[in-house]
């Protein structure tokens, strides 16, 4: 029975082929993964030395199983789902019905027919005469090295019960199952198939295997998405013996792999010093760049913890840390996570081009901003993101690798887990732990990786205890990473050097060092904690001013800017933020001079805000530039840009907030200017405060930071001590506040004290709950299904579900059309991201403008998981350019009706 007469890749057009044989796609799925697994990679090295096997044996085995992916497809009841023309097919039979998805019927094929094909000889098994006991161990350990290439679409698969006469048949022309068998025959003499018998019959290598099967199977995914793309891989309905087809599939792949920057990894090069990145021979490594600089780089995977203040050069020790881990062979590219958007473009910026320093001048990294809308490489995104015509869908719930392909590369934020460097919030690392589909792909992406996570300090318990299990995983895999904090408790850097060592199989890590700045450094048997010196020039004093009223915050404004300086008003909410603002401007001699910047602009305003912010008050801003300026923000200022200013108000927060803000204070050196001082807006002083104590005077700072006992903790620290010192009191000032104080907080706020408790409880359940549990492998778990498709939920449990909104507008003609229409990146330039409750405030859109909006979806794949918004249409809600998203139409009033963020 012939295994021509199937067709793996079926598509509408007329033009060409009318489809592709099952046969050739299974063998060029099989050739891109062969090139990704190139015994040089170093993750086929990690791999192979976890697993015990010669990399070469490792590449064989693997590419043989990967080949098998598209075993269901010879059921009768799919190829029914297609009728290609002009080419001999089995005919369909009708009683079967295609009512499962193929990579199921993948593995009830193998789960029906192995035994056999293992006694005939199908699969060049050495030993046919196993006894019970071994072919039980045999069973269990096929089914998990299988399971990640049945489950090549995104999550695993599992026969159950399925009965295989149910959708598999045979008749004069064809038996699917003798057809399956002579390819898979075929298929393994092509890859002279050498079975790891001694590995597979050992439960300890199963085990083994189970921790590395999510990478598995992201590779697998990936071969599956790169090996089904028609521009490379050309239809072919004409037989031919595979022998013949294989050398075309390898050529086919490798164009495939070199246009898609994935044809091998880009070449790193070894550490000479920071001249080399800056081209100057007199810069001075800080002690921290020192010490990342010389400290013994061992075998094995690393974790790095800095802790220095700001202004250190903490990222660029960790790049130079990142550097050396490279050239050791401890990864092929990186991934820098960070909190926010607004963070993920400053790295962006940041790095410029730093990173082509790490490899050799011939290589040509591709580098990629997560979320996708400031200056993506776009060769690498054309060539992974391709438009191409779509393969005919299956089924509504069994699309092909095509469309999966391009709906999950159209949320442009997931190619930096892909990319070479990919710099991102941390949310895109941690779906990798949870249950969406194709979470092994970023799985994959960062096994690949150095993993560097920026103000590690930043996560509420939720994101922490995933944090936690990100690491652990990370150590599993052989990776290394590097976490950096200005402000970090000591009972959190214990934790997460305990999750590293629980990777590697060791016993929690106990960590002694008090001393602040800190580089701790976890690895195989191995815990350095090592103090590190501080250049004069940045241990800096801030005093503390407090002020009681918001007319007070005001009028310190106000006072700065009549002797010239520039000021920022940090605020904890949007809603205060706007309404500040409005009423500075109204005092402002000159009110250009003014600038508002938060979360809830579209982003091509964002980028444009961030850009006005630096020229204002960054680095190289002058002074007649920098004279007058007034900068009222929330939290995106302190995360995210390099400026700073002469004087600065902030409403009270927890004190690793006010740490933060302060480092924009004076954070350049500009000549003579007065001391720095913080003014903190703060309900007057009170040793036995109620429970509202906080709500009276700051009510949107109680929603935010429900732990009351923070801010007064934070408030009794800094009234006792008068300043921040860093990094003298560093320590002091956090374990004030997140230390042993339980003793310390008033009863008036032990309610809301315990409150939290108890939330971060449920938190830290919640993570563990929802999370995959990794070391159970890449397995199908059929009496709880916890599999999701593409929802954006999930890493941050405190924050409500957010959506990302698409503002549209209409032309002179009725054309409805992007907000930004005309730019590079429209798409993603016209989005802004709201919490749900926000979004459900916003007119739908007109029912005549439904058809529109569909074709700009065809248009712009990221609009796909878009929200649209017709701002013109909406009679409650606005939006402008300097005030962002309004939830009034009252344009005087514009801060009243907003929601906190």
């Amino acid at each position: 029975m012939s295994y021509y007469l199937y067709w793996g890749k079926a598509k509408p057009e007329d033009r060409g082929d009318s489809c592709h044989l099952l046969p050739y796609h299974s063998l060029d799925v099989g050739a891109v993964g062969w090139y990704l697994l190139e015994p040089q990679r170093p993750l086929t090295q990690r791999l192979a030395s976890q697993l015990g096997l010669p990399p070469d044996s490792l590449r064989r085995f693997f590419v043989f199983l990967l080949g098998l992916h598209d075993l269901g497809k010879f059921a009768r009841a799919f190829q029914g789902v297609a009728r290609p023309d002009g080419v001999e097919l089995a005919p369909p039979i009708e009683r079967l019905a295609y009512n499962e998805r193929h990579d199921r019927l993948g593995a009830l094929l193998w789960q029906s027919c192995w035994i056999e094909w293992l006694q005939d000889g199908t699969l060049r098994w050495p030993d046919r005469d196993l006894d019970r006991k071994a072919r039980r161990q045999l069973s269990e350990t096929l089914r998990v090295i299988l399971a990640p290439m049945f489950g090549h679409h995104g999550q695993p698969v599992e026969a159950g019960r399925l009965e295989p006469t149910e959708f598999f048949g045979h008749d004069d022309c064809a038996s699917d199952s003798e057809a399956a068998r002579r390819f898979v025959a075929d298929w393994a003499d092509l890859t002279d198939l050498d079975w790891p018998v001694d590995q597979l019959l050992c439960p300890e290598w199963r085990e083994a295997f189970l921790e590395l099967s999510w990478t598995v199977a992201g590779w697998a995914t990936l071969s599956d998405w790169l090996g089904s793309n028609r521009d490379h891989f050309t239809y072919c309905q004409g037989p031919m013996p595979l022998a013949d087809y294989w050398p075309i599939a390898l050529e086919r792949a490798e164009q495939a792999l070199q246009e898609s920057g994935f044809a091998k990894p880009p070449e790193p090069v070894p550490y000479v010093g920071l001249a080399s990145w800056f081209g100057s021979q007199s810069i001075t490594p800080t002690p921290l760049q020192r010490e990342a600089e010389t400290l013994p780089i061992g075998d094995g995977p690393q974790l790095f913890i800095l802790e220095d203040v700001t202004g250190t050069g903490k990222t660029e020790a960790a790049c130079i840390l990142a550097q050396r881990l490279l050239a050791a062979g401890h990864g092929e590219g990186l991934y820098f996570a960070l909190p926010t958007m607004a963070t993920s473009n400053a790295m962006y910026e940041r790095l410029g081009n730093l990173h082509q320093r790490f490899y050799a001048a011939s290589s040509r990294p591709s580098f990629v901003l997560a979320h996708g809308a400031r200056e993506l490489n776009d060769t690498f995104v054309k060539a992974v993101a391709a438009e191409q015509p779509e393969d005919r869908d299956y089924t509504a719930d069994d699309m092909t690798a095509t469309t999966r392909c391009n709906r999950w590369l159209a949320d442009s934020r997931k190619k930096s887990l892909l990319a070479d460097v990919g710099v991102g919030t941390i949310d895109q690392a941690l779906m990798g732990l949870l249950p969406f589909r194709h979470q092994s792909l970023r799985l994959y992406g960062l096994a690949r990786k150095v993993l560097i996570v920026d103000e590690v300090h930043a996560y509420d318990h939720y994101m922490q205890t995933l944090l936690n299990q990100l690491l652990a995983h990370h150590a599993r895999q052989g990776g290394s990473a590097i976490l950096l904090t200005a402000t970090m408790p000591r009972a959190m850097r214990e934790a997460l050097a305990t999750a590293w060592k629980e990777g590697l199989g060791q016993a929690p890590a106990s960590m002694q060092e008090e001393t602040f700045p800190l580089l701790t450094q976890i690895g195989h048997e191995m815990e350095r904690e090592v103090p590190l010196a501080t250049r004069s020039e940045v241990s800096r004093e801030v005093r503390i001013d407090w002020l009681a009223t918001e007319e007070q915050a005001l009028e310190t404004v106000l006072a700065a800017l009549e002797v010239g300086e520039c000021v920022a008003w940090v605020r904890n909410t949007v809603d205060d933020a706007i309404r500040a603002y409005e009423q500075i401007r109204q005092h402002h001699p000159d009110p250009e001079r003014c600038l508002l910047f938060h979360s809830r602009f579209v982003m091509a305003d964002r980028q444009r805000l961030e850009s006005d912010v630096i020229e204002r008050l960054g680095k190289a801003s002058t002074p007649d530039q920098r004279r007058g300026q007034v900068l009222i923000s929330t939290q995106v200022f302190q995360e995210s840009l390099d400026c700073d200013v002469d004087h600065m108000v902030s409403d009270l927060a927890p004190i690793d907030l006010l740490v933060q803000r302060a480092g924009r204070l004076q954070r350049h050196v500009r000549g003579l200017r007065c001391a720095p001082v913080l003014a903190v807006l703060a309900p007057e002083w009170s040793d036995s405060p109620d429970a509202q104590w906080l709500r009276r005077t700051l009510p949107g700072t109680q929603a935010v930071y429900r732990d009351t006992s923070l801010v007064w903790l934070t408030q009794r620290v800094l009234r006792e001590l008068g300043a921040i010192r860093m990094p003298d009191e560093a320590r002091t000032l956090i374990e004030s506040v997140y230390g042993e104080v339980a003793d310390l907080i008033p009863d008036g706020l032990q309610e809301a004290r315990w409150e939290q408790r108890g939330m971060q409880g449920v938190a830290v359940s919640m993570a563990n709950f929802n999370s995959l549990s990794l070391e159970q492998g890449y397995l199908c778990h059929p009496e709880f299904d916890q599999w999701q498709e593409q929802q954006e939920i999930g890493t941050r449990l405190i924050d409500e579900p957010t959506v990302n909104v698409a503002l549209l507008k209409c032309m002179a003609d009725g054309e409805l059309t992007l907000w930004t229409e005309g730019e590079h990146h429209a798409a993603m330039l016209s989005q802004v991201k709201l919490r749900q409750s926000q979004a459900e405030k916003l007119a739908g859109l007109p029912a005549d403008h439904q058809t529109q909006w569909e074709a700009l979806q065809k248009h712009y794949k990221a609009l796909c998981f878009t929200q649209p918004w017709l701002v013109e249409s909406d009679t409650a809600c606005s939006y402008d350019a300097r005030w962002g998203v309004l939830f009034s139409v009252n344009t005087d009033n514009q801060g009243d009706e907003c929601e906190s963020a």
